[in-house]
């Protein structure tokens, strides 16, 4: 369930902000420091929504705005409301340019605004169910093993990583994973590890504080080991994960045992680990980038997800799949498919569902045909590089099957394979490719 964080340095009204958010139905915690506020969105959910006073009165001089742009530089997206009893228009511009929602004087929130707060977390929330719903289950032998896989993985505590390139669907296989535990998103303790490097308070984002170790702990609280508890410590892209939090956690996986920051109590906990990466640790490991012990800790089998390129059986099933989500009436012509195929997608899934999302969007017809798809050149194109990659029997049949799906015409041909025209001519003479007189120009 999204939440609000209330941050006003003046306690009572930051109180009442969060008691008329409540009194609507709206979870709501407020606080009342920089330092607070920082550990607060640090642990936000994607959908939470930030109200943020512009006047704070910190003592390093941080600001509403500051805050603001602070997250934006950690990659931290969360919708952003500056509130104000002391607006001006530049204020109210440089907080548009980074990326607020809005800029709102103080007496203008009335039950008006806050019914409006409520209908974008609404919103937000039918956003994601509808975007859950966009996953293609893929039918490719590769990927009918990899399920099979996922479902024994479930059944064990084993500490699995899932490895694969950007845009393979990773992450999901892991919340496939976790929804076979019948766990999903606040069920278990999902850390980023891209974002541990610009992180401040990194110890207390992992293990909480005791009331009363600084002078805005009011209270205890949970840091994520806590919330992995009796559940998942979901380590996403864990190949960005800094040495420095490598060895902090190493005695947690190893004993299950850690202590709050400003306690000397050890607290015990037992979770599972799965992890994703972008490459094979043991590479990490070898560079110096892991430690071996952390690797033992965390990595005791692997699952690889294979490529789009590996998998090209799902391709074109998958594209029919995202334009029908998005427009049932569309229609994938014949050679839009062909060029779909050969291309070799660097980007993986994400890079089609970008393609095909764009054709929908900038073309009206029922029909896709390639000329609407904005597929950039192969970076292999010219060196054939690209159709080599599975061998050379692969290759001469994805050239005979782009010649065909374009009626033997080199051009069109070509530029479906991602290569030029001369170097399409070099493979045919290679392989012994018959072309008709009709398809020679």
């Amino acid at each position: 369930m999204s939440k609000v964080i209330v941050v006003d340095d003046v306690k009572s009204y930051c109180q009442g902000v969060c008691e008329r958010l409540a009194d609507m139905g709206i979870e709501a915690v407020g606080c009342y420091d920089v330092k607070k506020a920082k550990w607060l969105i640090e642990r936000a959910g994607k959908n939470d929504v930030l109200l943020v006073d512009l006047m704070l009165e910190d003592e390093d001089g941080t600001n509403g705005t500051d805050i603001l742009r602070w997250m934006r530089d950690r990659g931290y997206h969360q919708m952003f409301f500056l509130m104000t009893g002391y607006g001006s228009m530049e204020n109210s511009i440089e907080t548009l340019e980074l990326g607020a929602k809005s800029y709102i004087p103080k007496e203008q929130m009335d039950d008006k605004f806050y019914a409006r707060i409520k209908e974008i977390m609404q919103e937000q929330e039918l956003r994601d169910k509808r975007d859950s719903r966009l996953m293609y289950r893929r039918r490719s032998p590769q990927f009918a093993s990899l399920y099979k896989s996922l479902k024994s993985y479930a059944r064990t505590d084993i500490r699995l990583v899932v490895v694969g390139e950007s845009g393979t669907g990773r992450g999901h296989l892991v919340e496939d994973l976790l929804a076979m535990q019948g766990l999903h998103d606040g069920d278990y303790a999902h850390v980023p590890c891209k974002a541990l490097e610009e992180m401040e308070h990194v110890e207390e984002y992992f293990f909480g504080h005791h009331k009363g170790s600084f002078p805005s702990a009011v209270k205890s609280t949970d840091g994520m080991l806590e919330m992995a508890n009796d559940s998942f410590l979901f380590l996403e892209n864990v190949d960005e994960m800094p040495h420095s939090v490598q060895k902090m956690l190493t005695g947690v996986l190893t004993n299950g045992e850690y202590v709050r920051i400003g306690s000397n109590r050890k607290r015990h906990v037992s979770f599972r680990v799965v992890s994703t990466s972008a490459i094979d640790l043991e590479v990490l490991v070898r560079r110096g980038k892991m430690s071996q012990e952390f690797f033992d800790l965390i990595c005791e089998d692997v699952i690889h997800v294979p490529s789009l390129r590996e998998t090209a059986t799902d391709i074109v099933p998958m594209a029919t799949f995202f334009m029908e989500s998005f427009d049932k009436d569309r229609k994938l012509s014949k050679e839009a498919a062909s060029k779909l195929e050969m291309y070799t997608w660097p980007g993986n899934v994400r890079e089609l569902v970008k393609v095909i999302t764009a054709a929908i969007k900038k073309y009206n017809g029922d029909t896709i045909l390639p000329e609407h798809l904005s597929i950039a050149a192969d970076p292999a194109t010219d060196s054939a590089q690209s159709l080599k990659l599975h061998g050379e029997e692969e290759e001469k049949e994805r050239i005979i099957k782009a010649l065909v799906s374009f009626g033997y015409n080199r051009e069109k041909s070509a530029d479906a394979l991602g290569i030029s025209r001369r170097n399409l001519f070099k493979r045919i003479k290679y392989f012994g490719i018959e072309v008709p007189e009709r398809g020679r120009h």
